[in-house]
């Protein structure tokens, strides 16, 4: 949710989020979901995907999302508080502005791309908008609490990987070459099959907000209360940076040695959450030595700044752009890319949003689809202000 007081360190931090997720949705974008999941996903491996692979899960997996809705809690409480210095009641208001976002949401899912934020951070921020006028001890409790609850059961959904299954795998990894033809065929077929195939993967995920909300929830709520007691205007001590960050990268790197022992093929090993638990440590450990460089000089990587203040657009453009490339007009790339290929699509694209925001901030302004958004709320902020 953009920040209406402007703070230099979360448009920063943004974009770094918004430029950093398409490293891991480049995947989803140019082959079958399941490749997403494992890079074994035709039986064959190369060592150039296994490292493409190790890069992504120490790297980006999980941590830009997790930094999203860190800031998206963040977004709620400095916009509440904006409405509130206007005399504006910001409850209305700001459903209002989460109901927009569940269109926006569900129409990105069907027509674009099945693993759209969008939805699930609207439902989310209508479940804890009522926790934002909590203290920020409050809300660090719960949110450790929600976190705690998010890790034991998709530890329990990674267990059942485990249990013994005579017909057939619970969660195949590794597709056959005529069902990875069927896959690709419905992914780059018609308008109309396509959206299926979106609807195919994208609904169950969104069925599994009844597990993932303890997870996006829990951060959304961490994201208020890092809000309220000033953490991105100062950061964390630089001891507790490094600690983060250490204990981050040795959780991740023990989780990934487990994969590579099983040739990532191990559904326990891959579904496991502590990937997601290293993710939170790290962004935090990160996200605190961004915060005080940009403090001290808030014309700091300014491009990412730029992205920063048009996430939203910048979010859409990308799917726009991926499911052109890979479904439109050359769907013979979707499912043939390796995942190293994959990354470089990914890297040229970075560089394009980046000249892309830095031109439309400094010639233009506002983003396209956040004045689409301000204004579809505006009629409703008049009548409040009135």
């Amino acid at each position: 949710m953009e920040s209406p007081n402007r703070i230099a360190s979360l448009d920063l931090l943004r974009g770094i989020a918004i430029l950093g997720i398409l490293f891991m949705n480049i995947v989803a974008f140019g082959a079958p979901e399941i490749a997403y999941i494992s890079p074994a996903w035709l039986g064959e491996i190369s060592l150039g995907d296994k490292l493409a692979y190790s890069g992504q899960f120490i790297f980006a997996n999980a941590r830009f999302i997790s930094l999203f809705c860190i800031l998206f809690g963040a977004g709620l409480v400095l916009y509440w508080q904006k409405l509130e210095q206007k005399n504006i009641a910001p409850l209305p208001i700001l459903k209002t502005r989460l109901h927009w976002l569940l269109l926006f949401g569900s129409l990105h899912l069907t027509i674009l791309f099945f693993g759209d934020i969008l939805l699930t951070y609207a439902i989310c921020g209508l479940i804890v908008l009522n926790k934002v006028l909590w203290t920020q001890e409050k809300l660090m409790r719960n949110a450790i609490i929600y976190l705690t609850v998010g890790f034991v059961l998709f530890t329990g959904v990674a267990a059942l990987m485990l249990l013994p299954s005579p017909d057939e795998e619970i969660f195949p990894l590794v597709l056959t070459e005529a069902k990875a033809a069927v896959e690709i065929a419905n992914a780059t077929g018609s308008f109309i099959e396509m959206i299926f195939y979106n609807l195919a993967y994208g609904v169950p995920l969104v069925l599994g907000l009844v597990l993932l909300f303890w997870f996006v929830g829990g951060l959304m709520l961490l994201g208020m209360a890092l809000l309220k007691n000033g953490f991105f205007e100062r950061g964390f001590s630089n001891k507790l940076e490094v600690v983060l960050i250490v204990s981050g990268l040795i959780l991740s790197a023990t989780q990934l040695s487990f994969i590579w022992q099983t040739d990532f093929l191990s559904a326990f090993f891959l579904l496991l959450p502590v990937n997601q638990l290293a993710a939170i440590f790290i962004t935090l450990g990160v996200s605190s030595r961004l915060i005080k460089m940009v403090t001290a000089n808030n014309q700091l990587l300014l491009p990412l700044q730029y992205a920063g203040k048009m996430a939203f657009s910048l979010y859409i453009f990308q799917s726009i752009v991926m499911t052109l490339l890979f479904r439109v007009f050359m769907p013979e790339l979707f499912g043939a890319l390796s995942r190293t290929e994959l990354l470089g699509v990914a890297l040229v694209m970075t560089i394009i949003q980046l000249v892309i925001a830095t031109f439309w901030q400094t010639k233009i302004g506002q983003g396209p689809l956040e004045k689409i958004w301000r204004r579809l709320i505006a009629k409703k902020l008049n009548a409040q202000a009135a």
